[in-house]
């Protein structure tokens, strides 16, 4: 893609010949998109800001049912800083190919259409390419103007080409934007492809009385139906002969303003208009020279009470800065308390083994060595990380930070350290427990959760009475365990279990997995135990536990007061709970003796 930029409005020299009109209006800056020359001479000659550009031409190619690269050539100039945009969506002549090369090589992922239109539309490309920016400029109270036209049909994909002369597609994906999509704003809007000339306009502000003056002589590509708004809804501007909308607005003076109307025929005239008589009172923010009165808002000449709000708006800024700075110094703080948090799933060596026993006094142990520390400080060599010595057996601890899967070694260590310790000490209360943080460098909902370690390694677990647990789901218990109230007797007997340890709590009972689930409520297959009104119970999310009262149960669509094995029982879910999902675990949370 070609970034380039073209403004042909540019201040001359002193003295030189005036070949374009002077700019009058250094604000707003105008980027006028795909819009023919005889609709942008009226604003440039009034002295606006404008810069032409272009998304690319829409160019021929022969029909077929296969895809070809989409090739285009676009004008953007300083896309990122402009305040207002206007894009013209018709185009009346194709291109005969496309203007340049393939942007990407093959074997890497590029833009390909479907040709059984005989058609290739390149601006989807620019489109996407702008998004991010246009949607800053909106949300920073930028305005966008756009004449309608119904979208292309085109059928876009992302995807690779195999290698060699005949080389097919691979790796493909819908791409499923077009031309209209470059603002979310416009994502949604229905466009429904139709035409004619019959239209009126709706709208009695000045936006749409000023549309109501052109639209004579013009016509309709498309009808439109806005997205849902909650607030602040789209308004209709004119409607065609069926009262299906033509054109539609949200006007939202400094959180932004986007204008979607029909091809007007006197382009140049409707914008000269909307410039001078229109956006200065819906966008004020930007039109700072043509600001009618702005100056009495200097102090020389400002109202006495209004300076004085002034000042207390002055004294409630400073307030607020006082206390954002406030809130940043406890950020900080927390970050620096409970940092050790994080360090569980990033960390390894040191950093990792101090947050582990962090973690270990959060649910409860009492009695955590740090064997490394203690042997350093005797001049020995080093051996298991920790030992955990609240009770018989003694736990020892071995912990791993490592970038990909742990290995029989690292596993087995902790295993072979408890043996070590089992024959100096003469004792046989002794096992062995291996923390792991894998795949440290990951995010921790992107790493492998089911199987973090081989069969093998869980067989050699149960047989050798090792514990293996992964730093993560050491991290969620010790989560749900401050957040839901747990007690230590509910978590830490799980340290002292063989094979993989779960981060499930004593007292929630597996009952099963969702088999159904809507916004309010699920249903439930109970496959272990049994269920009743007035037991709480608790659901597993990727991260938290939820906890919930049974309120009422529901057997076979009839109302009953437990749910046994083999029972399809539906329940009740809060408003406010996090949406649930089919097969995500089901426990019920025993009472405390």
């Amino acid at each position: 893609m070609r970034i380039g930029k073209r403004i042909p409005n540019t201040p001359q020299p002193q003295g030189a010949a005036l070949d374009v009109p002077q700019i009058r209006y250094p604000k707003p800056k105008v980027l006028l998109l795909n819009v023919p020359e005889a609709s942008s001479d009226p604003l440039i000659a009034k002295g606006f800001n404008v810069s032409i550009g272009t998304f690319g031409t829409p160019y021929k190619v022969g029909k077929g049912d296969g895809f070809q690269p989409v090739i285009g050539s676009s004008e953007l100039p300083n896309y990122t800083e402009q305040e207002i945009v206007i894009v013209e969506l018709h185009i009346d002549d194709f291109a005969n190919g496309p203007d340049g090369e393939k942007h990407r090589p093959d074997g890497e992922r590029d833009l390909w259409a479907k040709c059984d239109r005989g058609l290739i539309d390149p601006r989807p490309r620019a489109a996407f390419h702008v998004c991010k920016s246009f949607n800053r400029t909106i949300n920073s109270g930028g305005v966008f103007i756009v004449f309608a036209d119904a979208r292309s049909g085109i059928e876009l994909i992302m995807a690779r080409k195999k290698s060699g002369q005949f080389g097919g597609l691979y790796d493909q994906q819908p791409f499923p934007r077009d031309v209209w999509h470059f603002i979310d704003e416009l994502g949604d809007i229905n466009v429904c492809d139709d035409h004619g000339r019959e239209m009126r306009a709706t709208d009695n502000s000045a936006l749409g009385k000023l549309l109501a003056e052109h639209l004579d002589g013009g016509h309709f590509l498309c009808t439109l139906e806005g997205g849902y708004r909650g607030e602040e809804p789209w308004v209709t501007l004119a409607e065609n002969k069926f009262g299906q909308p033509v054109g539609i607005c949200r006007c939202r003076g400094n959180k932004g303003t986007v204008i979607v109307v029909p091809q007007i025929a006197e382009k140049g005239r409707f914008l000269a208009n909307l410039f001078t008589n229109v956006l200065p009172k819906l966008a004020p923010h930007l039109f700072p020279h043509i600001e009618q009165g702005k100056w009495t808002h200097l102090n020389e000449y400002e109202l006495d009470r209004v300076l004085e709000i002034r000042a207390n708006q002055a004294a409630i800024e400073q307030r607020a800065r006082e206390e954002i700075a406030e809130l940043e110094a406890q950020l900080v703080n927390e970050r620096t308390t409970n940092g050790w948090l994080h360090d569980m799933m990033t960390g390894t060596g040191t950093p990792l083994v101090e947050a582990i026993k962090e973690a270990l006094s959060a649910i409860g142990f009492t009695n955590v060595v740090d064997v490394d520390e203690a042997r350093d400080r005797e001049g020995k060599s080093r051996r298991e990380d920790l030992q955990i010595c609240d009770e018989s057996p003694t736990l020892v601890v071995d912990i791993k930070g490592i970038g990909g899967f742990a290995s029989d070694e690292d596993v087995l260590q902790a295993d072979k350290h408890a043996a070590i310790r089992m024959r100096e000490q003469g004792r046989t209360d002794i096992t062995g427990l291996s923390i792991i943080n894998h795949q440290r460098h990951l995010p921790p909902l992107d790493r492998e959760k089911n199987t973090p370690f081989r069969q093998e390694l869980l067989d050699a677990g149960e047989e050798r009475m090792l514990g293996l647990m992964t730093s993560w789901d050491l991290y969620c218990l010790v989560r749900n365990f401050g957040r839901l109230g747990w007690k230590p007797e509910h978590v830490k007997p799980l340290l002292y279990r063989k094979g993989r340890i779960s981060p499930v709590p004593l007292h929630y009972k597996f009952i099963g997995t969702i088999a159904k689930a809507w916004p309010d409520k699920f249903g439930v297959l109970i496959s272990e135990g049994e269920l009743r009104v007035g037991d709480r119970l608790a659901v597993e999310f990727q991260i938290d536990f939820e906890e919930v009262e049974v309120a009422s149960i529901q057997v076979n669509n009839k109302n009953a007061d437990r749910a046994v094995v083999g029972d399809p029982a539906g329940l009740l879910w809060p408003a406010g709970k996090p949406k649930l999902r089919e097969g995500l675990r089901v426990f019920r949370i025993a009472a405390a003796k």
